[in-house]
């Protein structure tokens, strides 16, 4: 690897969106040999001289410094040593800069945190995966938000798309012949949210289901009188919780979601 060309990444940061921008790069060049150093969580000048002091002539600097003066620094110092520098970050700012005419506010640790929403966006998807469907009753005291209804009220879409915006929902099917499980009396009633729907809107969409399904003649699932004696059934549940109740009849998912979100600011006072 001696005649290989070092490539360091200098960041206030991890630098792993800068390495996974340069693999991009390298993959372009399959005949030439590389060496990608990556010095992290850089956040001064002493910092910076000691890095410059194992670096040769055969390299390249890509800084991501969101702090000006140290990326200029930075800038500075490799053009005294004659070193290319591939400032992705700083080249990014400037463009946006002049293209929108706002300033960009340069804070160190923005990529770690919009990284702390990820995982925890990928945390409340695999939640509202475990917790489907009443599949474990534990899932509800440990929710954010409980959604019940009969079948097809959208419960599962609208738990996803919550779980997107970081909120950790659990669902529970209601069916009049099966007992609640004694752990969503003990949910806040302020999580719970009841989904209702007009009973022949419920009609035709689980008349569409049956015949996704294949079911041959008229289904116990979408007759009239069935899916009337589960919505009266909803009703009773949702009073006894005394929760929230939706209807979505109208509603896309998005719509739906949006209005527990509302609902849980307005009771919570916090947007995850």
């Amino acid at each position: 690897m001696d005649d290989a060309l070092t490539i360091v990444i200098i960041s206030d940061s991890t630098g792993e969106t800068a390495q996974t921008y340069l693999k991009s790069v390298t993959t372009q060049f399959p005949d030439l040999e590389t060496r990608i150093i990556r010095r992290p969580n850089v956040t001064n000048v002493k910092e910076i001289d000691k890095i410059f002091e194992n670096i040769s002539d055969y390299s390249v600097i890509v800084p991501t410094m969101a702090d000006k003066d140290l990326a200029d620094y930075i800038c500075n110092e490799s053009q005294k040593r004659n070193i290319e520098v591939l400032a992705i970050l700083e080249q990014g700012i400037k463009t946006f800069e002049k293209v929108t005419g706002q300033k960009a506010v340069r804070e160190v640790g923005l990529t770690r945190a919009l990284s702390k929403d990820y995982f925890s966006m990928i945390e409340a998807i695999e939640f509202a995966i475990q917790y489907d469907d009443g599949k474990d009753p534990k899932g509800f005291l440990k929710s954010d938000i409980v959604l019940l209804g009969v079948s097809r009220t959208s419960k599962t879409p609208t738990t996803m798309i919550l779980a997107s915006k970081n909120y950790k929902v659990s669902n529970l099917p209601l069916v009049p012949e099966s007992r609640l499980p004694k752990e969503i009396f003990e949910v806040d009633s302020d999580r719970i949210i009841g989904l209702l729907i007009d009973p022949e809107k419920l009609i035709n969409i689980r008349q569409d289901r049956s015949k996704e399904l294949g079911l041959i003649g008229e289904s116990i699932y979408a007759r009239e009188n069935r899916i009337q004696k589960e919505l009266d059934y909803a009703k009773e549940v949702f009073k006894d919780l005394d929760c929230k109740v939706i209807d979505v009849t109208n509603n896309t998912i998005e719509q739906t979601a949006t209005q527990i979100v509302e609902y849980y600011i307005s009771k919570f006072g916090e947007e995850k």
